[in-house]
C-alpha cells in the first residue's frame, strides 16, 4: 500500500514512516499543509491507498486538507490525528459535505500497531 503520511513533528513523522516501511508499504512523509496540497493537487493524481494526517498543523490542518482533496478519490481512506480531538468538528464536516469519504479522527498519542491496522483493513477495523 502507498501511504501520504503528513506530520509536522519531525520524530514521529519519522517514526511513523519508518514502521510503515518495515511493514513493506510505500510511504510519502511531508511536514507541512502546503506540502501536502503541492503533491496532492499534482498531476497526473498521485496515487495513494491512504493518508495519515495531523490535523494541527503550523500552516493549516487537516480538516481542511481533507474537504480539500478528499472528493477527489473515495477510494482513498483519511485518518486524520490530533493530541486535541475534536469529533464534533468532523461530525459538522460530515454533515455540511455529506459525499466526502469516510475520515476517522484519532488521539494521539496512538499505537503504531493500531495505526497500521486501521491503515491496512480501513476505518470498519475500528
Amino acid at each position: 500500500m502507498q501511504f501520504l503520511l503528513v506530520e509536522d513533528d519531525a520524530d514521529l513523522r519519522r517514526e511513523v514512516g519508518e514502521y510503515l516501511v518495515r511493514r513493506h508499504h510505500g510511504v510519502v512523509a511531508l511536514a507541512s499543509a502546503a506540502e501536502a496540497r503541492a503533491f496532492l493537487d499534482r498531476q497526473p493524481t498521485p496515487t495513494i491507498d491512504a493518508v495519515l494526517c495531523d490535523v494541527n498543523l503550523p500552516d493549516g490542518d487537516g480538516f481542511t486538507l481533507y474537504v480539500q482533496h478528499a472528493a477527489r478519490s473515495s477510494a482513498v481512506r483519511w485518518v486524520l490525528l490530533t493530541g486535541d480531538a475534536d469529533q464534533q468538528q468532523l461530525d459538522d464536516i460530515r454533515r455540511l459535505s455529506p459525499d466526502l469519504p469516510h475520515a476517522v479522527l484519532i488521539e494521539k498519542p496512538v499505537s503504531l500497531r493500531r495505526l497500521a491496522i486501521l491503515l491496512e483493513r480501513g476505518a470498519a477495523s475500528l
